[in-house]
């Protein structure tokens, strides 16, 4: 079993595409530091993200700096550039991805969907009673009175 597992950063924004059979496909290239002082150095990897992953609300947060931690199968390709020179490319078939870290500098991330009625939520709840009808004056229980009491530990 080949996997590979790492965290990395985006070296750009991911970019969709779709293949002849209409399946979407994201690719990315992704910067795997390794090592530390003099032997520093970093790997570069050809990632894609394939199927319905590549077209979810993800994508807009896989932009250029986004740290990410990734396992897939890895592998490499092999092709001729435009000067006649064999180059390499070791590729990463991403079956798993999570965001780790903060959003990158200068990037503004939009909030996820559950974030937004989450905050609209707040927002209704931090108006004041009078300003409400009386359907809407009715208590909210208190979230710590959810608990039942009949638990047996």
């Amino acid at each position: 079993m080949n996997v590979f597992t790492a965290t990395a950063r985006l070296g750009r924004d991911a970019e969709v595409r779709h293949t002849a059979n209409q399946n979407a496909v994201a690719g990315m290239p992704l910067a795997v530091d390794f090592g530390f002082g003099d032997g520093k150095g970093t790997m570069w990897l050809d990632a894609s993200l394939w199927g319905k992953r590549a077209e979810s609300g993800l994508i807009q947060y896989l932009v250029k700096g986004q740290q990410v931690a990734v396992s897939g199968e890895q592998g490499q390709r092999k092709y001729t550039n435009k000067d006649g020179i064999e180059v390499t490319v070791t590729t990463l078939k991403i079956a798993e991805i999570e965001l780790v870290g903060g959003k990158p500098e200068g990037q503004q991330s939009r909030p996820a969907p559950q974030q937004q009625t989450h905050q609209a939520q707040q927002s209704q709840q931090s108006r004041p009673q009078q300003q409400q009808g009386p359907a809407q004056q009715q208590r909210q229980p208190d979230p710590v009175d959810d608990f039942d009491d009949d638990i047996p530990f």
